[in-house]
C-alpha cells in the first residue's frame, strides 16, 4: 500500500559530488519541510563511542526554509504531520548502521542523499531488518554519476527528487547478494544495480572522488581508456539455476539490475525489470582479433547484443561462479574482494522505493 512518510530519517553524505554548498540541503529540507519539531535525538551509536548521536538539524521554523522561486515552482505547503531527523555520514559504513537501526527508532522512511555508494550502504542496512519492518526508502541522488537513479528515472534536481521521496508513488526493487564461498572468504555484501569483474571494473572504484566530483561520467571514461591496454581474459564457469553451465574466457562479466553503469555499459530498458526477481548476466568473451574487438565494441555501443556471438545476455534469479583466480569485483562502484567460488542471489522485491510514476 502506498503511503506518505511521516517520520523520516534523512541520511546525507556531505562529500557527495553535488553537495558542494549548503543550498542543496536547504532545497531538500524545503521539500521535506514539516512544522512540528521532533523533540530528542536519535541514539544510533550501536555501542560505538566514537559515533556521535544524531542531532536534529531541522528545527521548528515560522516559514519554510527556502521558498520556491517562479523558475522552480514545485514547492508546496508544509506538512504538519511530517518529522525529519537529519544525520550526516561520518565514515564508510555509517549509512548502513543508521539505516539498520531506523526501524527500531520508529522511522517509517529512510531517505538517502548521496551517490551510488551511499545508496548501497543504506540498502545494506535496510536488508538487515525483517522484510515486514523495513522502512520505505527514498533516494536523492547527489553523486557524480548516479547510475541507479538514472535507471529509475529519478530527476537530476535534488529538490524534485526530494519531492518524489515523500510522495505516494512507490515501487518494489530487487536486491542482489554477493556471497564469496570457501575458507577465509570475505563477508557477503548486498548490491543494488551491478556486480562486475574484468575490463573497466577497476575504474569504478579507483577513480578518485575529486575527479568524480569535477568530471562526473567523463572521469570514468578517462580512467577506462587507460585500462584498455591491460585487458585480459579470466577463465570462469557460471552455473545457472536451470542447470545450464556457461564456461569460457571472459574479459568482462556483470550481474546487473540497471540500464546504465558508469555511462559505459548500457542495457535496453525493455530488457530490464527492477522487480521481477531476475537480474541480467552479461558476459563478454575474449576477442581473438582486432576485428572481433571492434564487433564487441560496436554491439555494446548499439545495445545490440544478439548481433555479436562474443556477448551473452541471460536473465537469472541467481548464479554460482567458479573462477580460476580470485579477482576484485565492483559492487555498485565500490571494490569488493571475491574468491574462486561466488554465489549471487536475487532477493525479489526486497525494498520499497519511492520512485516517479
Amino acid at each position: 500500500m502506498n503511503t506518505t512518510p511521516k517520520k523520516i530519517l534523512l541520511i546525507i553524505n556531505p562529500v557527495a559530488g553535488r553537495m558542494k554548498s549548503t543550498s542543496g540541503i536547504y532545497e531538500i529540507l524545503d521539500e521535506l519541510y514539516r512544522d512540528d519539531a521532533y523533540e530528542g535525538t536519535l541514539p544510533l551509536t550501536d555501542g560505538d563511542t566514537d559515533l556521535p548521536s544524531a542531532q536534529l538539524i531541522v528545527n521548528k521554523p515560522s516559514k519554510p526554509l527556502l521558498v520556491a522561486t517562479p523558475s522552480d515552482p514545485i514547492g508546496g505547503s508544509p506538512n504538519p504531520n511530517r518529522r525529519v531527523t537529519v544525520v550526516p555520514t561520518m565514515h564508510r559504513g555509517h549509512a548502513t548502521k543508521l539505516a539498520a537501526m531506523a526501524a527500531d527508532e520508529g522511522f517509517d522512511a529512510v531517505i538517502c542523499c548521496g551517490g551510488d555508494g551511499t545508496f548501497n550502504e543504506t540498502v545494506a542496512g535496510l536488508m538487515t531488518v525483517e522484510r515486514g519492518r523495513r522502512p520505505i526508502l527514498g533516494y536523492i541522488p547527489a553523486g557524480s554519476t548516479n547510475d541507479f537513479a538514472c535507471s529509475m528515472g529519478l530527476d537530476g534536481s535534488m529538490r524534485k527528487a526530494a519531492r518524489v521521496a515523500v510522495s505516494n508513488n512507490e515501487t518494489c526493487i530487487d536486491i542482489g547478494l554477493f556471497n564469496p564461498l570457501g575458507l577465509n572468504h570475505p563477508p557477503a555484501r548486498h548490491f543494488t544495480y551491478i556486480a562486475s569483474f574484468g575490463a573497466f571494473t577497476a575504474t569504478s572504484y579507483s577513480t578518485s572522488q575529486v575527479a568524480k566530483n569535477l568530471f562526473g561520467r567523463l572521469a570514468y571514461l578517462i580512467a577506462g581508456v587507460k585500462d584498455i591496454g591491460n585487458i585480459q581474459a579470466h577463465h570462469a564457469a557460471f552455473d545457472l539455476p536451470d542447470g545450464t553451465r556457461l564456461e569460457g574466457d571472459y574479459i568482462f562479466g556483470a550481474i546487473t539490475n540497471t540500464t546504465s553503469a558508469g555511462g559505459v555499459l548500457k542495457l535496453p530498458s525493455d530488457l530490464v525489470s527492477f522487480s521481477d526477481g531476475l537480474m541480467e548476466l552479461l558476459l563478454v568473451h575474449m576477442p581473438k582479433t582486432p576485428l572481433e574487438l571492434q564487433k564487441v565494441t560496436s554491439a555494446l555501443v548499439a545495445q545490440d547484443f544478439s548481433s555479436c556471438p562474443l556477448i551473452e545476455l541471460h536473465h537469472v534469479s541467481g548464479v554460482k561462479i567458479l573462477m580460476d583466480e580470485s579477482l576484485s569485483w565492483s559492487l555498485d562502484g565500490e571494490e569488493a574482494l571475491g574468491g574462486k567460488r561466488i554465489e549471487i542471489v536475487c532477493h525479489e522485491q526486497a525494498v520499497r522505493l519511492k520512485a516517479p510514476l
